[in-house]
């Protein structure tokens, strides 16, 4: 007996207006991402290096070369870079919560849940299991297949500001963002302006929605 998929491909990929004598009509366009644990992280780890390496987001001589990609049990990249030894990645998939399966419905997010449970549940918990000298040489990225599961700017916000509180021991964590027209958007979760911000539960009053397929699109790049 063949083994279900045990990755969902998601709902990603431009947008394509059409027009019709009785108005517009919009439909996205889906692109099909691996269905394995291992394509997915093939398919956005290699995007995350072209971008690292454009942006430049820990310094202007900070690069990443010589992807490897490691064993299931072990992390999931061996990279060559001056500020981590090795990459994990983490989907941004809550769908085993209530507040999950709900966004998934709807796209409706409360922020500090989201925030809360990205902390936790991924970041937190990740590092926890390395333990600080591994997760010290260790960059993390969090990515989504879901549009409904995209992080707003304030649930990162939210993210630092339990990071301030309660610390990170990863070398850096990036969330790969779309700005509507590629999915390849970095932004830092960890290290970041340190600036002062607000507690956590002060993000609770605030609620974000993505709209659904047609509203909204990403382009992703074959390459």
């Amino acid at each position: 007996m063949s083994k279900l998929p045990i990755k969902t491909s998601g709902e990603i990929g431009p947008t394509r207006v059409t027009v019709t004598p009785e108005g517009e009509t919009a439909e996205i366009v889906h692109t099909e991402l691996p269905l394995d644990k291992e394509g997915l992280e093939q398919f956005f780890g290699s995007r995350f290096v072209t971008t690292f390496n454009e942006t430049r987001p820990l310094g202007p001589n900070v690069e990443i070369t010589n992807l490897k990609q490691n064993d299931t049990s072990d992390l999931d990249f061996k990279i060559t870079c001056a500020a981590a030894d090795y990459m994990e990645l983490a989907e941004l998939n809550p769908r085993s919560e209530p507040f999950g399966r709900s966004a998934l419905r709807d796209g409706k997010l409360n922020v500090y849940e989201y925030a809360k449970w990205i902390f936790h549940r991924l970041i937190k918990k990740k590092a926890l299991s390395y333990g600080p000298a591994v997760a010290s040489r260790t960059m993390l990225l969090v990515y989504a297949t879901h549009w409904q599961f995209v992080p707003s700017e304030r649930v990162i916000e939210c993210i630092q500001s339990h990071i301030q509180v309660h610390g990170c021991t990863f070398a850096a964590v990036f969330v790969l963002m779309t700005d509507g027209n590629d999915l390849r958007v970095l932004t830092p979760a960890h290290p970041f302006n340190a600036r002062k911000l607000p507690k956590p539960s002060d993000y609770a009053g605030f609620k974000y929605w993505n709209l659904p397929p047609g509203q909204s699109s990403w382009i992703i790049s074959t390459s």
